[in-house]
């Protein structure tokens, strides 16, 4: 198994540390609390530079957006720290994942989460990217010179990267770019804008997640904040299911089974973009039976599951601190053989699959 430069793992793991100490916000609807989880840091000011002249590119080199796997096929991956990455392979019974995700704020550099798979050229990176979007700023071009970096660090990087902007917009608990924090309409038009930006820097390699929460926190459902077809790669889906809300997970307002059917309608297909059981909830295979069953019975649209291993604010989601659940994981994994994929390839073109 290959072992990561544990420099970085270093720098991650008190980066988590900081973030923990900000602050937990209560939640609904499964999920877990924020800042605790992000590791987002608030933006006080624009970075300076000089802004690209539209049509300008980055440096070339960069490849496809990650290709799509053929139907019943799923990537399988994890969002972890290097540092406790070896645990969770071993724990669920894997080599490498697909996908490895991370997370950074809005003043920070790609490269952070993209140089966590340089030892992994099978893996593609999922950077978990908040971006402040009050106020019009990003609109604005206030941000550019910063998000022009982004996308050329991305182009450069020269390999499949999933690009998860701004997540669970849809819940009131980011107060950067959630519910009742920013608007729809002004959500989707700084997304727009960042995905504009992207194409702009030569950085097609970079597949967009956009990524709402299961359950309804307001009167208005997950589909407002939807950035449009054009816009948008992969549906992701936020969900943390216990013993008392698995129902409403699945089938209750903006449920697992609604944002499958919305995806589907949209022809995008779907990642569970973070799931985990949560302690000190008790340790069972629910969890894992039930993500398993969901995704066997969306086999056109479900394409990825993301597993998220991290500990956050006093919720435990290290798969290695749920012994339960991580044999449960192991057993469906097995269970799962062929289908289950390890590699992320680019597409060659639209619509492409993998596997």
């Amino acid at each position: 198994m290959i072992r990561r430069r544990f420099r970085l793992a270093a720098l991650l793991s008190a980066f988590l540390v900081v973030a923990i100490s900000l602050g937990c916000v209560a939640i609904a609807g499964g999920s877990r609390s924020s800042a605790a989880q992000t590791a987002v840091r608030t933006a006080t000011s624009s970075p300076a530079g000089h802004v690209p002249a539209p049509g300008s590119t980055g440096p070339g080199g960069a490849s496809g957006r990650p290709a799509i796997p053929a139907n019943g096929r799923l990537y399988f991956g994890v969002s972890s720290s290097v540092a406790t990455l070896p645990a969770f392979e071993s724990a669920a019974g894997i080599e490498r994942p697909a996908i490895l995700g991370g997370y950074i704020g809005g003043t920070d550099d790609v490269s952070t989460v993209l140089d966590d798979v340089d030892d992994l050229p099978s893996t593609a990176p999922m950077v978990s990217w908040g971006v402040d979007f009050t106020g019009g700023k990003v609109v604005s071009g206030a941000w550019d010179s910063y998000l022009y970096r982004q996308a050329r660090a991305v182009a450069a990087f020269g390999r499949p990267v999933f690009l998860r902007l701004d997540w669970e917009m849809n819940a009131t608990w980011y107060g950067l770019w959630g519910d009742g924090y920013v608007s729809p309409a002004d959500y989707v038009a700084a997304w727009q804008h960042v995905w504009e930006v992207f194409q702009d820097a030569g950085a097609g390699n970079a597949a967009f997640v956009w990524s709402p929460n299961t359950g309804r926190f307001s009167s208005l459902a997950a589909s407002a904040w939807y950035p449009g077809d054009r816009y948008v790669d992969w549906v992701g889906i936020d969900t943390y299911p216990s013993a008392d809300n698995e129902a409403t997970v699945l089938a209750g307002a903006d449920g697992l089974d609604v944002l499958a059917a919305f995806s589907q309608q949209h022809d995008k297909p779907v990642m569970l973009a973070e799931w985990a059981p949560t302690a000190p909830q008790p340790d069972r295979r629910g969890v894992f039976d039930l993500v398993f069953s969901w995704a066997d019975q969306h086999p056109a649209t479900v394409k990825a599951l993301v597993y998220f291993n991290y500990p956050t604010q006093g919720r435990d989601h290290l798969l290695v601190d749920f012994p339960v659940g991580a044999s449960a994981l192991r057993s469906l994994v097995k269970q799962h053989g062929g289908r289950l994929l390890y590699t992320v390839g680019a597409a060659r073109a639209a619509g492409g699959t993998n596997g």
